[in-house]
């Protein structure tokens, strides 16, 4: 269990110190890079159902199933989710809890960022 902890720890240290991908930027805020395979199906689905649940609009969420757009954004592995132009996560199914978290932390970053005054 304790190994779980910190294994969560560091990935959320390696998504806050990850720079935006510049493609991935532009379009909808949240984008679930899925092929049709079973896991990517479950994580477009998590996904899906996180958002719904966080009340956003279903115009912040894309779907890339196409293999050159996910190369173009810059992905290498799917299934991919990407929150504000950050890779949260690549190759896992997350829960839809977690992916709710991710939604929340990331956002929250961003409008930080956003709203912090440039030195």
């Amino acid at each position: 269990m304790a190994i779980i902890k910190i294994m969560e720890m560091k990935q959320k240290r390696r998504a806050k110190n990850r720079e935006p991908l510049p493609a991935a930027l532009e379009g909808a805020r949240i984008k679930i890079c899925a092929t049709g395979c079973s896991h990517c199906s479950a994580m477009r689905e998590n996904t899906k159902e996180a958002v719904k649940l966080l009340g956003l609009p279903e115009e912040e969420l894309e779907c890339v199933s196409d293999f050159a757009s996910i190369a173009k954004l810059g992905v290498m592995g799917t299934p991919a989710l990407i929150i504000d132009g950050r890779l949260v996560s690549v190759g896992r199914v997350l829960p839809v809890e977690r992916i709710m978290g991710l939604i929340i932390e990331v956002m929250a970053e961003t409008e930080n960022k956003k709203d912090a005054p440039e030195q």
